[in-house]
């Protein structure tokens, strides 16, 4: 009997390994980027903490003299360099010293910035008057073969404006009919070497809590990310339409689940008819996983968290088997497909 009561602490030790081994590989993946030659763009936004349909309610861009772009960019790699651990982003955390803390890119907004970056037509800031009630400034690193972006965000409290006057400033200067960024003491508008959070393909790397909950308004657009994910998942073919309730109320105010949750949605393998049937193929082979089918092949919902648990796994894809030894695992951290040889 005790050996039975100990294998699930075994597991849920094991899988709790996994889940740090994947933090740490993403911090020691984030902390080997060559960003030596990355080219440096920086932009800056005007955040809405309520609007969660545009963030973002303003972006531009500004042009920076080269020789200040690497001011910029030491901020983020900096904020790299000088963070030696990372851990989930739970309700109550650790002291966050040399430490970043991680949720996935799923759980915010912060979506809509990059799709600003890369798919749209961004202006150049032609006025310093244009920078008032500008709260936030965005720098891209962009590196790589093929080409990837890194980018870090820090928020300003208050916003910007003209009559604040201590610190490190934004100066500008007029040349060949454009505006042109340095950084001097001047009272212009205040910059701080602070970076809130890098964020990285489907990660995001915090390195202030506090500034990062507030600009992002975490909490509150968790709960909603919550209810649209829900809301898409049960008007799917991949579930029964009724199981809203029970997912509802199984995910309550957790946090790791609701992120699991979002990136469910993100991904969107529930709206792939062939996929699905390749999970339930799959499941059904198995023999001992918890997911249950109706007998039209859509997906039921128990109210139970390890059900729960386990289905939001496998709709995103992450259970996995070792090569060597066949050992079936869960992974929070994102898969990297590797090239095999015949």
């Amino acid at each position: 009997m005790e050996n039975l009561e100990a294998q699930p602490v075994a597991v849920q030790a094991a899988q709790n390994q996994l889940d740090q081994a994947s933090l740490d590989r993403k911090l020691e993946v984030l902390q080997g980027l060559d960003l030596e030659n990355a080219v440096i763009n920086i932009y800056v936004a005007k955040i809405s903490t309520k609007n969660k349909e545009k963030r973002f309610l303003g972006v531009k861009r500004l042009k920076v003299e080269n020789e200040h772009k690497q001011s910029f960019k030491s901020y983020a790699t900096e904020c790299i360099a000088g963070n030696e651990h990372i851990c989930e982003l739970r309700t109550i955390n650790t002291n966050q010293d040399n430490r970043f803390f991680h949720v996935e890119k799923a759980a915010t907004d912060f979506s809509q910035m990059e799709e600003l970056v890369t798919t749209g037509n961004i202006p150049y800031v032609l006025d310093q008057s244009e920078l008032n009630d500008y709260n936030a400034y965005v720098i891209q690193l962009t590196f790589g073969e093929p080409e990837q972006s890194l980018f870090a965000f820090r928020y300003i409290s208050g916003s910007w404006s003209v009559n604040k006057t201590s610190g490190k400033f934004l100066s500008f200067a007029p040349i060949n009919n454009e505006l042109i960024v340095s950084i001097d003491n001047d009272p212009r508008f205040q910059i701080t070497p602070y970076i809130d959070f890098i964020q990285f393909k489907d990660d995001m790397f915090i390195a202030d809590i506090k500034q990062f909950e507030v600009a992002m308004n975490y909490h509150e657009r968790l709960k909603e990310k919550k209810t649209e994910a829900i809301t898409a998942l049960c008007a799917s073919s991949a579930m029964v339409s009724t199981s809203s309730d029970t997912l509802t109320t199984v995910i309550g105010n957790d946090k790791h689940l609701m992120r699991q949750l979002a990136s469910v949605h993100e991904k969107g393998y529930f709206t792939n008819d062939i996929w699905l049937t390749k999970l339930k193929t799959v499941a059904d082979a198995a023999g001992n996983w918890k997911i249950k089918f109706d007998n039209t092949g859509k997906i039921l919902v128990e109210d139970n968290k390890d059900y729960v648990k386990e289905l939001l796994t496998l709709l995103q894809n992450k259970r996995v088997k070792t090569v060597v030894d066949g050992v079936m695992f869960d992974v929070d951290g994102e898969l990297v497909a590797l090239e095999v040889t015949e």
